[in-house]
């Protein structure tokens, strides 16, 4: 839950809220530390990062009285910088996604711990199961439709390993599947058909960080959850994207020397990732219609556009609050 999402949630659906607090009170849940405002700022100098990371703690701590233990980087970002960073943080864990390029023929199913890192405890995210239900339940045109929880329950108790990471947004369940495609009824029914595998059973991330790693990992670059490629592209791998972020980052200078509140968290807006994802105009198939799905804009143009205008007013209130004279 990011502080942008509880700020929402705060006006328009306070209720939501009340459920949360009430099923985290249950501690049958746990919750993720990330950045405030599900930004880049991995990719900013540190005191950025730690900021937002900072933030979110606080809000958790103020709105759930909770004290996270694992870190989820904004889009499942994970790199041995990040670990660093976790652990220089006092986090116990961290997820990441269970990538073939970075696991080098090491299966997911395992705790691994961060090689600069040891004390970081790493959960990998074990894609394809997670995306059967998180892309492919209500495509009719998969082999496997329709995917009812018994079946997915016989694909869990398959799994070789000790910990099998299933990964999903929350949007999963009722908006990227509608109700009607069976999701809810899907969601519902799974806990009872893992029960019939007597060697199955549920963890929170706090408890699946629990025991000893199989191995150190070490994944030198920045890998992600998303797209065929798992790494920044998404974000960053197009001239529009890496020309909207390094405006970005200049005035993101210009608004610290500011010491404006006001400036500064709308500055921290403009970092959200999704600004830089619907700028994206280099892919194909589906990582495409993925990226076309999530947009709000009629093309990664017009993002680029609205985005470089919201971020050259933004620069103009910072000036104005530094006394500096703007040509008009």
């Amino acid at each position: 839950m990011t502080g942008t999402f509880v700020e929402q949630a705060r006006l328009a659906a306070p209720d939501v809220l009340d459920r949360l607090r009430a099923v985290i009170r249950t501690g049958r849940v746990a919750v993720l530390s990330e950045t405030y405002y599900h930004s880049l700022a991995f990719l900013l100098p540190p005191t950025e990062l730690s900021d937002e990371v900072e933030m979110h703690r606080a809000m958790l701590k103020e709105e759930f009285d909770a004290e996270p233990r694992v870190l989820r980087m904004t889009e499942l970002a994970y790199s041995d910088d990040l670990a660093r960073f976790a652990e220089a943080e006092r986090f116990h864990g961290m997820l990441a996604e269970g990538w073939e390029g970075a696991l080098h023929g090491q299966p997911p199913t395992y705790r691994y711990c961060a090689a600069p890192a040891p004390t970081i405890i790493l959960l990998l995210r074990h894609y394809p199961l997670s995306d059967d239900v998180g892309f492919r339940f209500s495509s009719a045109g998969w082999s496997e439709y329709p995917l009812t929880a018994d079946k997915y329950a016989r694909w869990l108790a398959a799994t070789p390993g000790e910990v099998v990471g299933l990964f999903m947004d929350f949007e999963t369940f009722g908006e990227h599947h509608a109700a009607r495609t069976g999701i809810l009824d899907f969601l519902s029914a799974l806990p009872r058909e893992v029960r019939r595998h007597p060697h199955l059973g549920w963890a929170t991330v706090d408890e699946a960080i629990q025991g000893p790693p199989r191995s150190p990992l070490s994944v030198p670059y920045t890998m992600s959850w998303a797209d065929q490629n798992r790494d920044l592209g998404a974000w960053l791998g197009n001239d529009l994207q890496r020309s909207a972020f390094e405006a970005a980052k200049k005035v993101g200078i210009v608004v610290r020397q500011s010491i404006d509140a006001d400036v500064l968290e709308d500055w921290r807006k403009l970092l959200t990732s999704d600004h830089f994802y619907y700028m994206y105009v280099s892919g194909h198939g589906a990582d495409q219609g993925v990226h076309q799905y999530f947009s709000s804009y009629g093309s990664p143009y017009d993002a680029y556009a609205n985005y470089m205008n919201a971020l050259t007013d933004l620069r103009r209130r910072a000036l104005e609050r530094l006394g500096v004279p703007i040509l008009k």
